[in-house]
């Protein structure tokens, strides 16, 4: 059982990065809050011995795929600012236009 759900850890992990690839914030916000859920219960439970290094190795990659999330989500950050600044420039030159045409 313990097993099935690291498992299902680093998958929602790895959806977590397909979606940021994808630009899907929304899917990732959601399958964000999926793992947290999943984290909490299984961290409600003592951890047997015999888990430890199965559980470290899971941890470990969850950490690499999470650097590789967060370096999505900053990219993706910064192309919704341009997004906006090139919004803002363009109404502001709309303004401009419409103020002195008139």
């Amino acid at each position: 059982m313990r097993q099935t759900r690291l498992r299902q850890l680093l998958q929602l992990t790895e959806e977590i990065v397909q979606s940021a690839r994808e630009k899907d914030w929304d899917a990732m916000i959601e399958k964000e809050q999926q793992r947290r859920s999943l984290l909490r219960e299984f961290f409600q439970h003592s951890i047997a011995l015999n888990e430890v290094s199965h559980i470290e190795e899971t941890i470990r990659q969850v950490m690499a795929l999470d650097r590789k999330i967060i370096s999505l989500a900053e990219a993706g950050k910064l192309e919704i600012l341009k997004k906006m600044r090139n919004l803002s420039a363009g109404r502001h030159a709309i303004d401009a236009y419409v103020d002195n045409s008139g």
